[in-house]
């Protein structure tokens, strides 16, 4: 399958859902403000030593060029965690939490600084690594909120929210912020929302039974072919001693 073919299509997709997030971000509002925020540390109150609480830095490249850092609330302002990709990499905050099944919701507030708007990706909010993603920010911008609407399936599934600047094998450059970090269970979402099922790509990869029937057969045809040339004796020389006089005395 030609990924780079789908990179259009999967972005169009995205951009509705964006829009359609834009129009019902009121109804959004007042439906989280009851709901209580999975994440912990969410608001980046907490930390010590450039390092906030309950998060991680991760990097696709360890590079000396990509930077993390905490800024910790003051003056009324809510704490920050930072992103700075001097060259191109793959670089997010990563919290993993263990989910039910049922519909969720996962946003962040995002500006940055001198991201190349014809990047691939800018800064984002992505469940895992695959499609399940915010729309992204780019350029230079002021604080914008970003989300994505997403359902488990799964009893007990681990998922990691991850605050990232560049996507999955899409890296970019430049310096991405996040604030007010959510991770909302919903009863509901609201009408026209784009819902993302984070278990699709799950069962795209673990496969049918039935699919999966032609290719159990052939790793039994080849193990049992296997064994037969195993078996079979092989023609060398008998370099036996009785064998080498006879052959002489011949």
């Amino acid at each position: 399958m030609d990924v780079t073919g789908l990179r259009p299509l999967r972005r169009g997709i995205l951009l509705l859902g964006y829009l359609a997030a834009i129009a019902l971000g009121p109804l959004l509002s007042a439906q989280s403000a009851a709901a209580q925020n999975l994440l912990v540390n969410g608001d980046f109150s907490q930390g010590s030593d450039n390092q906030p609480g309950s998060w991680r830095s991760e990097a696709w490249i360890d590079l000396p060029t990509t930077t993390f850092a905490w800024v910790a609330p003051t003056g009324g302002e809510s704490g920050q965690l930072q992103i700075n990709n001097d060259k191109l990499n793959d670089s997010r905050w990563t919290q993993s939490v263990i989910l039910e099944p049922g519909l969720y919701y996962a946003g962040a507030d995002i500006s940055t600084q001198g991201v190349p708007p014809q990047s691939w990706a800018g800064a984002l909010v992505s469940v895992g690594d695959q499609s399940v993603a915010s729309m992204d920010v780019k350029g230079d911008s002021n604080w914008s909120e970003r989300g994505v609407f997403f359902t488990v399936d799964r009893a007990h599934t681990r998922v990691d929210v991850k605050l990232r600047l560049a996507g999955f094998k899409n890296f970019a450059t430049g310096q991405a912020s996040f604030r007010n970090a959510v991770l909302y269970k919903l009863d509901s979402a609201p009408k026209g929302a784009l819902v993302l099922d984070l278990d699709a790509d799950t069962r795209l990869w673990a496969g049918n039974p039935w699919t999966l029937l032609p290719v159990w057969l052939f790793l039994l045809v080849a193990l049992v072919l296997g064994w037969r040339l195993l078996g079979a004796s092989p023609i060398i020389a008998d370099e036996s001693p009785g064998h080498q006089a006879g052959s002489r005395s011949a």
